[in-house]
């Protein structure tokens, strides 16, 4: 029954999008359009399926085999309508993709029959067979034809196989040849040479052939230059240069590139193999590795490597095997020959285009080079060695050097040991940073390898800890921080020296031999700016020099011209002015500090624009930060205080200034920190407050503003003078008076007032024993600020088991403060209680802890005024002495006396002593009786002579010169003990030989 246009039209949509589906793989649509009564006939054995899910799974299972690979020529259709039913009979030829080309399979004859449900027109039957050809009109097989069409075949296959096979072998691998040289053709910069290799691997596998890796390698004078794809066949997975006896230790490797056959089998066991592998790891040179290369187990696992090598006009190309193969195919080794005669047009063409490659290179060079050229013979001033940075930077950039960080020009300052760092990047701009040559182990190394020579190459890679403590070392110098140092793993590097620095860059990887001979390049053009840098910063340290001069001058004119003390506001106004003129801008005041004669207060001149001149007394006790920062250097000559107050200080300093009658200073609200500068002069300091912290020079110009000052100072001197002498000639007639009145009371307490001034005396040389505890406290105090800092940077580091440690020893030095303040603190009372009247009052009292204390305080006392003083000390005290009730001060006043006379009958001995082998020596000991508790004191000296013993108790009896004793120390000792304590004082002597003085107590007194 003819079909109509209509019913052909949906039949034949439903069918052509049904067989899309079907060629091209796609399931759901293949299945979409069966009816759930579909049967399946395919054209193979055992493809029946009597329904629609059997025959949807295996079209699943199969469907790639024929995804995109089949195409359907000299097609006929034919459709016929038998009652519902429409039958669809499509006869074609298939041909079906082989690597790149069709290949003709046969023909197909596909018969479907379709019926139309509530969905559309659905496939409820598919046939699929092939036609019988051989059968001729009436036959149902064609038998005659098959035997004849056989024999014919048969025998031509006989005939021709080996020739069509060799023919066509020949023509695949002429192909293959062919579309290398095509590439060849193609190449357009030297490194295509790689592609090379990678095309020569691929067509070699599509010609059947094995292999892993394939390289070329040139074969130079003393070592080979090698190229190798990754085993799976990328472009290049390592670059290499290997040593030329890597070769020659391989005998037969050696022999036959040395001779002319064009190929050579090398096949090793996995010893041999790894050998020479490891050999290649030691003494070869990597570009570039490849991170997939065979270990050693996976070597031993494949039984060894056998390379196949050709020669070629520059060296060799080859390919490996897996395992020890003795006799690889032999069409692979022909192949392999063919293939070298082509890589040689390769690598003629790579020469040719090397060479033009490296002419313009070297023209892109010289630009660059004559840019920064240029740039160096413009510079006006010194900083503008950052617009050379700036170029250098800009022209590594253009010329490749993509990991770059930062172009660094580095100036020495060998005077002070310092460099000038000039550094410029896109990311972080430009910047010159001071740095010393000392502090951290790099920088040191980097200024022993510059400065070793003229043409010294410094190169070094940071990582971990190395590249953090460079980091902060920069940071505390002044750099800003570059946020990709936090994001990189290492850095390098690469300076050269050009005589009093270096130049070169930091880089975020390692430069190549190539970059750095074009770095050295750019450090040659480099030498004719550095002498222009230097002639500027001659001219411009002249001219500063000039300046400075000039402010000096004018300072120096003020001092000499005043007339008054109070003059002295004038040379503080003429010394901020000056530094404004000479670059201070974050100046807040200046200041000079005199002390007063009290040694607690000091005048306080300061002045600036903003507040004008004030003179203001001020105390130390003021504000801890005033004893800190100005009394320890007041009277030095060369001291020198710098100080940074920041919140609370801070607060605490504007507040103090208040309270001493300064008005508030608007600034000082807005700050965060001030600094103070001072440097002393004799009596005092001159100095500045600022807004920031000085440079190494702005401190040197203000310390020479402070060697003018000392001229100043003694003109200012000599007018306090002149007016303290006006002012002294006003009240001395009164003095006068009031002493004419006084006298003769005066005269009643002569005696008493000269034993109170020995004992004053006494009591302020052994003041001076309290400078020891004293300078125990300062030590100990400067070493735990250094270890608390030390602290702060090993927290910083994360390194918790140094931070217990120093915590430890700041522990430690803490105890010691302790225990010298408590020291100080039983000298001071000691000294109170030795200096006031004493009581009648008694106490028990531990006479060997009285005894050794005053003891020391003697030795010490002296040793205070005189340095050179020196003597052995003994005790020899009685553990079970009793307490003694006594009055302490009276009775330390006593052992003071004779320790000290002691002391000088031995330094006496010693001074007048011919033979240096006299030993002074001073013994205390205690003892105790029935009835009495015994001290002795007994020295070494000369001995007390005989005519004189009787008169040694009696007042103002003294064997000592003019000035150096009162006579009065023995006889208000012997009052001490006899009067005051019922006890009694002897003495015994032999001359020449030494003393005794021997102080029995009674134990109940």
């Amino acid at each position: 029954m003819k079909v109509s246009e209509k019913i052909k039209s949906e039949v034949l949509q439903v069918y052509d999008t049904w067989l899309q589906g079907y060629l091209s793989g796609d399931v759901p649509t293949y299945d979409a359009y069966f009816d759930d009564t579909f049967h399946f006939i395919g054209s193979t054995n055992n493809e029946e399926f009597l329904n629609r899910t059997e025959t949807t799974q295996f079209f699943a299972n199969t469907a790639q085999q024929l995804a995109g690979k089949c195409d359907l020529r000299n097609e006929t259709r034919i459709l016929e309508k038998f009652g519902e039913h429409i039958c669809i009979t499509h006869v074609f030829d298939a041909w079906f993709l082989n690597k790149s080309d069709y290949t003709y399979y046969g023909r197909f004859r596909f018969s479907n029959i379709l019926k139309k449900n509530k969905e559309g027109w659905r496939f409820i039957y598919q046939h699929f067979s092939t036609p019988d050809a051989k059968t001729d009109k009436g036959e149902t097989i064609g038998f005659d034809k098959v035997s004849e069409e056989n024999q014919k075949l048969r025998e031509a296959i006989k005939r021709r196989t080996i020739e069509l096979e060799a023919k066509n072998r020949a023509l695949e691998i002429e192909g293959a040849l062919e579309r290398v040289r095509s590439q060849v053709t193609s190449m357009q910069e030297s490194s295509d040479l790689f592609d090379i290799v990678v095309a020569m691997r691929n067509e070699f596998i599509s010609l059947g052939h094995d292999a892993d890796y394939f390289w070329h390698m040139r074969w130079l004078e003393d070592r080979y230059n090698m190229s190798m794809t990754s085993e799976d066949g990328s472009r290049i997975g390592m670059v290499i240069s290997i040593p030329k006896f890597v070769h020659d230790d391989i005998e037969s490797l050696a022999k036959w590139e040395a001779g002319t056959e064009p190929a050579f089998v090398l096949a090793l066991d996995a010893e041999e193999a790894w050998q020479y592998i490891e050999n290649m790891n030691t003494h070869g040179k990597y570009q570039l590795a490849d991170p997939n290369a065979s270990t050693q187990e996976d070597i031993a696992h494949i039984g060894g490597l056998t390379f196949i090598i050709a020669r070629t006009s520059h060296g060799e190309i080859g390919f490996s095997l897996a395992g020890k193969v003795d006799d690889p195919p032999k069409e692979s080794i022909d192949t392999l020959i063919s293939f070298a005669k082509v890589f040689d047009l390769a690598y003629t063409r790579f020469l040719d285009l090397q060479k033009a490659e490296a002419q313009a290179r070297e023209a892109k060079i010289e630009a660059s080079l004559e840019k920064v050229r240029s740039v160096a013979l413009s510079l006006q001033k010194p900083d503008d060695m950052l617009d050379i940075a700036k170029i250098l930077y800009e022209q590594l950039l253009e010329l490749g050097f993509s990991d770059i960080r930062n172009a660094i020009i580095d100036i020495h300052n060998d005077d002070d040991e310092t460099f000038l760092d000039y550094d410029y990047s896109h990311d972080m701009s430009s910047a010159i940073t001071e740095f010393s040559f000392y502090g951290d182990p790099v920088i040191e190394e980097q200024i022993r390898i510059v400065q070793s020579s003229n043409d010294a190459f410094f190169e070094i890679e940071l990582k971990g800890e190395q590249l953090q403590e460079l980091i902060e070392t920069r940071r505390q110098n002044g750099e800003k921080d570059d946020p990709r140092l936090h994001t990189t793993d290492h850095l390098t590097y690469n300076l050269y020296s050009f005589g009093n620095g270096a130049i070169g860059i930091s880089n975020f990887g390692v430069l190549t031999d190539n970059q750095k001979k074009i770095l050295k390049r750019f450090r040659n053009v480099f030498t004719f700016a550095y002498k222009r840098y230097t002639d500027l910063t001659k001219a411009a340290a002249q001219a500063r020099e000039a300046k400075i001069e000039a402010a000096l001058e004018k300072v120096r004119s003020v001092a000499l011209s005043m007339d008054e003390s109070k003059d002295l506001l004038t040379i503080t106004k003429e010394l901020y002015e000056q530094l404004l003129e000479l670059g201070f801008d974050d100046i807040r005041n200046a200041l000079i500090d005199v002390n007063n004669e009290d040694e607690q207060t000091f005048l306080d001149y300061d002045y600036s624009h903003e507040m004008g001149g004030t003179i203001t007394l001020m105390s130390y006790d003021d504000d801890p930060t005033l004893e800190e920062q100005l009394q320890v250097i007041a009277n030095t000559t060369d001291g020198f205080s710098e100080m940074v107050l920041e919140g609370q200080q801070l607060q605490d300093l504007i507040e103090m200034r208040r309270k001493n009658g300064e008005a508030d200073d608007p600034r000082l609200l807005k700050a965060n920190s001030v600094s103070y500068i001072l440097y002393a002069f004799g009596n005092g300091a001159i100095g500045i407050s600022n807004f920031g912290v000085l440079t190494k020079d702005q401190k040197n110009i203000l310390d020479r503003f402070r060697n003018v000052f000392t001229f100043a100072y003694q003109r200012f001197s000599d007018l306090l003078i002149k007016e303290e002498q006006s002012a002294a000639l006003l009240t001395e007639k009164r003095q006068l008076e009031k002493t004419l009145t006084d006298l003769q009371e005066t005269q009643k307490q002569l005696i008493q007032s000269e034993k109170m001034a020995s004992l004053g005396e006494l009591t302020a040389g052994i003041a001076h024993e309290i400078q020891n505890p004293l300078n125990f406290v300062n030590n100990f105090s400067e070493v735990s600020n250094e270890l608390i800092e030390e602290v702060d940077e090993e927290i910083a580091n994360g390194d918790f088991k140094e931070v217990k440690l120093l915590l430890t020893d700041i522990k430690q030095n803490l105890q010691k403060i302790h225990h010298h303040g408590q020291r100080a603190d039983a000298i001071v009372k000691g000294m109170l209680q030795h200096s006031r009247s004493s009581t009648v009052e008694k106490e028990p009292t531990d006479i060997n802890k009285l005894t050794d204390e005053y003891f020391r305080l003697a030795y010490h006392g002296l040793r205070a005024k005189d340095k050179s003083f020196n003597a052995t000390i003994e005790t020899n005290f009685d553990d079970d002495l009793e307490m003694a009730m006594i009055i302490p001060q009276d009775m330390g006043r006593v052992i003071l006396n004779l320790i000290t006379n002691a002391f000088y009958a031995v330094n006496e001995k010693k001074s007048e002593a011919k033979e240096s082998s006299y030993e002074p020596k001073v013994s205390v000991c205690t003892h105790q009786k029935e009835k009495h508790i015994v001290i002795k004191v007994k020295d070494n000296g000369n001995g007390i002579p005989k005519d004189i013993l009787d008169k040694i108790f009696q007042p103002f009896f003294t064997t000592k010169p003019t000035g150096k004793g009162t006579g009065l120390g023995l006889s208000m000792s012997y009052d001490v003990v006899t009067k005051g304590h019922g006890g009694n004082l002897t003495v015994e002597t032999k001359k020449g030989q030494g003393t005794t003085f021997i102080i029995r107590l009674p134990k109940k007194t």
